[in-house]
């Protein structure tokens, strides 16, 4: 079971590295661009436009409510020093954390997208990759770790989620008189992991020498890696001469997990088109994975933690856990919903259009964990093909200084979009004469720059090829 455990947690690893939306906050206000489809699909760009596998549109986000340098580095005395150093009392560094510590990650990559215009309807359809984690950490865990050696700390609210899939779909976005639009999506969905871990009960008890506690919680995790009837009682793998874990066959053989989703939209134009009102549901759907590649487990009981193996990197764990698989055979599989988001803008443009004052609310949720954001922005429309914001998101902690700015060139041809929604404009420095914070620079670099108060990260980019500007909009 263990061997089961340390993949699946590799694998949530490898995602939190490589990310987690084309959600673009900053984007949703840009007439030229794509993106702002993927948050609303009544919102469609101004021309046709085709994605491409070779330049492949992506959108890369890391979303928190704790994650930043200035919650962790302190300057004493005219020195940087960690959380952990003596010099910050617990109060100090406990007070600046909410109560659950929320980080969410999303990769999403458009491999093929097309989208064009039957008179005033706006038609698309694609191919995407998807991967999103979320991980709820109780605030306990940092006080146990800055008071450790004292103290009995309850860290029950503790989860972790992660999920792969890719999706199928078709849109469209139409007008139902002269002021209204409403836009649909439907989505295919092909699941290819999914993995969730709540702790119902998780208490440790922090000793100097030892960490003692209770564990109590549910595990189950779904994917191609591995179909149930190979695993043996012990936790391994038993394959036959002719199956090839690692070939491609074989994880395309298991792409047995499936599901639909929607995306419902609507755009209010008023005032003479001066004020735009909007609102979206976003990934409204399920998957549902399939019995043959479903496992799950439990941990119930005691246990006790003394520190690490150097030899083996596993850590000295003693007590009675009890992690035996769940219904090792009879698998039901289960079913589980996107994670879904809910967006609603406002939007005021002055100079025939030529600058707009823009308003987005942006949820969305993840199982237990929910994340809302408020992002304002200016939006300059210099031409028909240049479109140029910049934003604040407030809310989960984003304090002043820290901006998004996108860019979107859209002429007749090539559709180009470059932004980012946390830009952090307060930077702290690192140079060698700092070993109090813990970092150790490459040889080749004196001084270090890391952003100060950034919680969150959204980059994105995309390279598509233009078509079809439709009549009703080269009228306007």
């Amino acid at each position: 079971m263990k061997k089961i455990i340390t993949l699946l947690l590799a694998v949530v690893a490898i995602f939190s590295v490589c990310s987690l939306s084309a959600q673009s906050r900053t984007s949703y206000f840009m007439d030229g661009s794509y993106f702002r489809t993927e948050m609303n699909p009544a919102l469609a760009p101004t021309r046709g436009y085709i994605v491409i596998p070779l330049l492949p549109t992506i959108g890369q986000s890391y979303s928190s409510n704790f994650a930043s340098v200035d919650n962790f580095i302190y300057r004493k005395d005219g020195e940087l020093v960690t959380a952990l150093n003596s010099a910050v009392s617990p109060n100090e560094f406990l007070g600046r954390l909410p109560e659950l510590c929320k980080s969410g990650e999303r990769l999403d990559i458009n491999l093929l997208g097309v989208g064009f215009y039957t008179k005033k309807i706006f038609w698309n359809f694609g191919v995407g990759a998807h991967a999103r984690s979320i991980v709820g950490i109780s605030k306990d865990l940092f006080s146990a770790v800055k008071t450790l050696g004292n103290g009995v700390f309850d860290l029950g609210d503790t989860s972790i989620g992660a999920d792969v899939y890719f999706d199928a779909y078709l849109g469209a976005s139409f007008p139902v008189c002269d002021w209204l639009n409403v836009g649909v999506r439907g989505k295919f969905l092909v699941g290819v992991i999914n993995l969730q871990a709540q702790f119902d009960q998780l208490s440790a008890n922090v000793g100097t020498d030892m960490v003692t506690g209770v564990l109590h919680g549910d595990w189950r995790s779904n994917g191609i890696l591995f179909e149930n009837k190979y695993i043996t009682s012990d936790g391994g793998f038993s394959y036959p001469d002719n199956v090839n874990p690692n070939s491609l066959d074989y994880l395309m053989g298991n792409l047995k997990s499936f599901g639909a989703a929607i995306d419902l939209g609507v755009e209010a134009h008023l005032l003479d088109d001066h004020l735009k009102l909007s609102a979206a549901v976003v990934d409204l759907g399920f998957i549902k994975w399939a019995p043959q590649t479903h496992i799950g487990g439990h941990f119930v009981g005691d246990f006790s933690y003394e520190g690490f193996d150097m030899d083996t990197f596993e850590p000295i764990v003693g007590g009675d856990i009890n992690d035996d698989i769940l219904g090792l055979n009879s698998y039901n599989g289960y079913s589980t919903m996107l994670n879904c988001s809910i967006n609603v803008g406002a939007e005021y443009n002055i100079l025939n259009n030529h600058i707009a004052f823009g308003l987005l609310s942006h949820t969305e949720f993840y199982n237990n964990v929910t994340m809302s954001e408020l992002t304002a922005s200016v939006n300059f429309r210099a031409t028909n093909w240049l479109t140029a914001t910049v934003s604040h998101t407030f809310l989960n902690g984003n304090r002043p200084g820290i901006f998004g700015a996108a860019l979107n060139i859209h002429p007749g041809g090539i559709n180009l979009f470059v932004g980012a929604d946390f830009i952090d404009t307060n930077w702290v420095k690192y140079t060698r004469d700092m070993p109090e914070t813990g970092m150790t620079l490459p040889l080749s670099m004196n001084t270090l720059y890391i952003p100060r108060y950034a919680k969150s990260l959204n980059i994105y980019f995309g390279l598509g090829f233009n078509f079809g500007r439709p009549k009703h909009l080269r009228e306007n």
